[in-house]
């Protein structure tokens, strides 16, 4: 009897070994297939170069095509921050009456042109195509983190197109997203390194107003970028058009490498 019960208890913990064993392998795998994905391109409306008029969407996003339910996940989560995007151009009303702009590409396209055949009826003769361009790409995939870049170029009438990046965290193992500052352990000392690089790379003494300089502060304070994003080489800082400087001088971004970010970041949550 002694003998069937200790068979027992090693049955059972070979069963239990095996099974833990299993769900490790699967987590692993699942992080590791990640970095396998495909492209998903889709688009509505068209733009007549001609008449130079009309109404398009044009999105192109990777995705991860394997890594079970995480990929789901991140896969749903880019898919749905697109749509948010697209309908950031659009009024509250025609969203609120559309309730399928916000479950899918189409219904915020549907959405952004009848906002544009609205306004084409008050102002007959203005010029120009109202279009939004999405294109989402890995910047890096490690077995903790997926670091991902959506692209946004939109014109809907204006001196000029509009465009802005944003930089998304997801966690591999199941997806969610997760902001970049969870990996920021002294923020103090992170704004201060910040601001220093900035000074450097558009040439400014430490002392320098930024404001007499032409920049735009938040209370006359300097700040992070909204976005920024964790690379291989170190930290990609990028101030978008209008955030901190005016719409001539485009994207603003320079890189912190990790050697120089000790004690202020987690690079074990990274990598």
């Amino acid at each position: 009897m002694k003998f069937f019960k200790h068979s027992l208890v090693i049955l059972f913990c070979g069963v239990l070994f095996s099974a833990c064993n299993k769900s490790s392998e699967q987590g692993r795998t699942e992080q590791a297939t990640l970095s396998d994905g495909s492209l998903l391109v889709t688009g509505f409306g068209a733009c007549d170069t001609v008449k130079n008029q009309g109404v398009s969407i044009s999105v192109q996003l990777w995705q991860p095509s394997a890594g079970g339910n995480a990929a789901s996940a991140i896969s749903d989560n880019i898919v749905a921050k697109s749509i948010k995007i697209v309908n950031s151009f659009a009024d509250s009303a025609s969203i609120a009456a559309n309730p399928a702009a916000k479950t899918s590409l189409k219904g915020a396209y549907q959405v952004f042109e009848k906002n544009y055949l609205d306004f084409k009826k008050s102002a007959p003769d203005a010029p120009g195509c109202w279009q939004v361009e999405l294109k989402g790409d890995t910047v890096m995939v490690t077995n903790k983190v997926l670091f991902y870049q959506i692209d946004n170029y939109a014109f809907t009438g204006g001196a000029h197109p509009n465009s802005f990046l944003s930089y998304h965290a997801f966690d591999t193992t199941t997806g969610d997203e997760t902001p970049m500052s969870k990996f920021v352990s002294d923020s103090t000392a992170l704004l201060k390194l910040v601001e220093k690089k900035f000074r450097e790379i558009e040439k400014l003494t430490p002392g320098a107003n930024l404001e007499d300089a032409g920049y735009f502060l938040l209370n006359h304070q300097f700040f992070l970028p909204a976005n920024y994003v964790f690379t291989r080489e170190g930290i990609l800082f990028n101030y978008n058009p209008y955030e901190i400087a005016a719409y001539v001088r485009g994207h603003i971004n320079f890189v912190i490498p990790y050697s120089e970010l000790k004690g202020i970041v987690k690079q074990e949550s990274v990598f």
